[in-house]
């Protein structure tokens, strides 16, 4: 049976809400009170868990964005420490039942609301485990955070990146408490961030918005990227350009372009890359160099022209340098980012 058609009019969309949270000083303030009210949390859930179990693996679990924000600490955590790390879709999680998700692992599940269906029916089951389980949310009262033995709480004041520094204070302490240098000073590296943000957002604004004016017509996008980057070309291509923009696109590991994908490409199409200056790099590298070969569609986001910034935190760089890309084209193409044809609105 067909759906009936959902679509809001042209009116609609362009009069539906679009805020820009680069504005002034609002990503500044936020994440100094991000980082201000999670870093003892933070700190104190890793040494509450970890000082009364024999914790020996950790189940990252999450939809959509929030299944893709937590990469970064996936992979932070599988170079640094040597307990079992996992990222694994909510659904999937559930469904698979891994039999390591036991009394001796830590289960975090991360949904904006608390309210995502998914997540909630994966915590249920994580419970009847025995795993440790742990709400990262914004819905303080919500109820995935009503099912989770601990909570870390984030301000809903702005998507991702609050839930992003959160995350990356849960791994800072649990590497400082397993010994690894890494992760005192990654506290140290999220307190300076706020501030290091707020200059790059306004360094990186006319090259967004140019970028934007000059790929606004694109019938599809190639998103690419690797390392610790390699959840944004997912989250970008799933969450900014099918879900807010309505617009074709396509996620590719750098280091799978030459497996496949990169017969497709020609000079009409254009291509996003996401880098950083890890060790990583030269994966990117190689795939932009054969796409330079093929077309000038071509834009970079790259971290790494902020040397003063580490490589581990070109996640929260990139997340600025993109944004102004993606809320230019929201407002050049008419279709604010808040606009949804089926979420929330049918049964799926």
């Amino acid at each position: 049976m067909a759906l009936e058609n959902l679509t809001p009019s042209d009116e609609v969309i362009k009069s539906a809400p679009n805020p820009n949270y680069l504005e002034g000083d609002y990503l500044k303030g936020v994440l100094e009170m991000t980082f201000r009210d999670g870093n003892p949390l933070a700190e104190k859930l890793v040494e509450d868990v970890f000082s009364s179990r024999d914790i020996q693996s950790v189940y990252l679990v999450g939809a959509g964005g929030s299944n893709s924000y937590i990469e970064p600490v996936k992979y932070i955590l599988d170079k640094y420490c040597d307990l079992r790390i996992e990222r694994i879709n909510s659904t999937e999680f559930e469904t698979r039942r891994p039999k390591a998700v036991n009394e001796n692992a830590v289960v975090l599940l991360t949904s904006h609301n608390g309210e995502t269906e998914d997540t909630v029916v994966a915590a249920r089951w994580a419970k009847t485990t025995g795993a440790v389980t742990v709400a990262l949310t914004s819905g303080h009262d919500s109820g995935l955070a009503k099912i989770c033995d601990y909570l870390l709480p984030y301000s809903k004041e702005l998507p991702g990146m609050p839930k992003t520094m959160v995350a990356y204070l849960f791994a800072a302490y649990l590497l400082k408490r397993l010994g690894s240098p890494v992760g005192a000073q990654l506290v140290r590296d999220l307190e300076a961030m706020p501030a290091k943000l707020h200059d790059i957002k306004d360094a990186e604004r006319e090259r967004g918005m140019e970028l934007a004016r000059r790929y606004k017509d694109e019938s599809i996008y190639y998103v690419l990227s690797s390392g610790i980057l390699s959840g944004l070309n997912y989250q970008y291509s799933i969450c900014i350009f099918n879900e807010m923009l309505w617009l074709d696109a396509s996620d590719i590991h750098s280091g799978e372009f030459r497996h496949g994908p990169f017969e497709v490409a020609d000079p009409e199409m254009a291509y996003v890359f996401l880098m950083d200056n890890g060790e990583n790099r030269k994966i990117d590298q190689r795939a932009l160099t054969f796409t330079r070969r093929v077309t000038d569609k071509i834009i970079t986001f790259d971290a790494g022209r902020y040397e003063d910034v580490s490589p581990l935190l070109s996640p929260f760089v990139i997340g600025v340098t993109w944004y102004w890309f993606a809320h230019t084209l929201s407002v050049l193409r008419e279709h604010p980012l808040s606009v949804r044809r089926y979420m929330w609105k049918v049964d799926y």
